[in-house]
């Protein structure tokens, strides 16, 4: 059969096509188009899904089909499609080395074998629907990390996109402010056609003697609310410190105000843990004049929050000091015997990924626990890769970028990783799909600026200029020019 002759226009070409990465006539020049006709471009999809994951409240979902209804898992399982379809024609996909796109295949071959394991001991059918939201949400979320990672052709539309990211995590704190000071509670107003309540809105809830408020903005629970911001907290602080002079750099600072003064009123000690070792990794880059500087800029704010806030850091601080008469620590840990005894069993494979759930077997509030139980040792591995691999990218970045806001960055990219999965460990953080969404768009915005920066182990470390203000010189490079001095210099 003939193909069909193009109509040429002289401007561009008509035909609908869909395609999520096209070249035109320049050499090695990419441009993300999704179809033709309309210019849907892939970063407008990857707007779309943040806007919808962060200003619709969780529980709001397309009827019947549950927590995976989510509209942003939609526009996931939509971004996957226009991958995979991209893949299967030549040059619709950005040449050279990509870590991520090998890394998101072993993790989603590894829940395909999951999903097998667990209708081979043929599944009850509520464990099977439950598999088959498991499967259906993470192929939604490896769709978002692929479009990121090889569908932003440039570091500007990277920036937007974290920029974006940054913006909407200050207005999901706004949303909690709100709802913590009672003056209103927005997410009972959003009422969207086609759109249902899975279960009750969860509110605002009481935590500690004082029975002080804690809030979850428009996120699921109050756990993921703090999580989230303290994961976005170090990417806010990137974009403020590299601002231009003026309203946009004012707006940063508001929106890394928002996000830092939003965290303690989740009361949640996750959050608590997951922005000391986010905000700790990220000072690590910095010369010693910014520590102090941050420090001291902590310091007034924390004593600001407690004036205002009287009594919500002693709970907070009672969450750690009192934890042996702590119900949920407790839990916790009885956890652990149920575990040992679901491992035994099924060491390797696990019961099947996402066939553990607590109508059937116990709520198991850690994600590491849980995926031990449903995934084994095998399901574990994938699950350590998918935080530690995009960590070491990032750290190289950080270590061999071109420029200093680069190397920041990375470094700002990178300590979401071990954050998100020390937070993984206290809660099940898989069962939130704002988490797991946020993770999902770091992990590609990695893939990018590797892909970018064109990284290599071969490259050399970058010393900070004279003008380099925010990033220090490696510690690796000290050492390295030190050995290559000559002896007696």
């Amino acid at each position: 059969m003939s193909a069909r002759p193009r109509r040429s226009t002289g401007r561009q070409d008509l035909d609908f096509e869909p395609a999520l990465l096209r070249r035109p006539g320049g050499a090695g020049e990419w441009q993300p188009v999704l179809l033709r006709r309309r210019r849907i471009s892939t970063l407008a999809l990857l707007l779309t899904f943040l806007v919808l994951q962060f200003l619709i409240p969780a529980r709001l979902v397309i009827g019947g089909l549950g927590s995976v209804g989510r509209p942003s898992v939609a526009v996931g399982i939509l971004l996957a499609f226009l991958w995979c379809v991209s893949m299967r024609r030549p040059q619709r996909l950005p040449a050279g080395r990509q870590p991520v796109r090998w890394l998101l295949a072993g993790y989603l071959a590894v829940q395909l074998v999951g999903y097998a394991v667990g209708y081979d001991r043929l599944l009850p059918q509520i464990e099977a629907n439950s598999a088959d939201r498991w499967l259906i949400f993470n192929v939604a979320m490896v769709g978002v990390a692929l479009a990121v990672a090889d569908g932003l052709v440039t570091r500007r539309q990277l920036d937007t996109l974290l920029r974006t990211l940054v913006t909407l995590a200050a207005a999901m704190a706004t949303v909690g402010i709100l709802q913590f000071f009672r003056v209103v509670d927005l997410t009972r107003f959003i009422r969207i056609p086609g759109l249902r309540h899975n279960s009750t809105l969860i509110g605002v809830g009481a935590r500690g003697d004082g029975d002080f408020a804690r809030v979850a903005g428009t996120a699921n629970h109050y756990i993921e609310f703090g999580v989230v911001l303290a994961l976005v907290l170090p990417l806010a602080l990137h974009y403020a410190f590299f601002a231009p002079a003026g309203r946009t750099r004012v707006g940063q600072w508001v929106c890394v105000v928002l996000i830092a003064s939003a965290i303690p009123l989740s009361i949640s000690r996750s959050a608590i843990l997951t922005v000391a070792v986010t905000m700790v990794l990220l000072g690590v880059v910095w010369p010693w004049r910014r520590r102090y500087n941050v420090l001291v800029v902590a310091l007034v704010g924390t004593a600001a929050f407690h004036v205002v806030n009287r009594g919500v850091l002693g709970t907070i601080r009672a969450l750690f000091t009192n934890m042996d008469n702590d119900p949920s620590v407790q839990n916790r840990i009885a956890d652990q015997d149920f575990v040992q005894r679901m491992f035994e069993e099924r060491p390797w494979l696990g019961r099947g990924a996402g066939t553990v759930i607590p109508e059937r077997y116990i709520l198991l509030d850690n994600q590491v626990y849980g995926t031990l139980v449903a995934g084994g040792l095998l399901g574990l591995s994938a699950l350590l890769a998918l935080f530690l691999v995009p960590y070491v990218l990032a750290r190289s970045i950080r270590l061999r970028g071109s420029t200093e806001e680069t190397r920041h960055l990375g470094q700002a990219l990178a300590v979401v990783m071990p954050g998100g999965l020390l937070a993984s460990a206290t809660f099940d953080s898989f069962s939130f799909a704002t988490f797991v969404g946020v993770t999902f768009v770091v992990i590609g915005a990695i893939g990018t600026l590797w892909r970018l920066e064109a990284m290599s182990p071969a490259l050399p470390l970058r010393v900070a200029g004279e003008a380099d203000t925010v990033v220090a010189t490696p510690l690796t490079a000290n050492l390295r020019e030190r050995l290559r001095a000559p002896a007696g210099a």
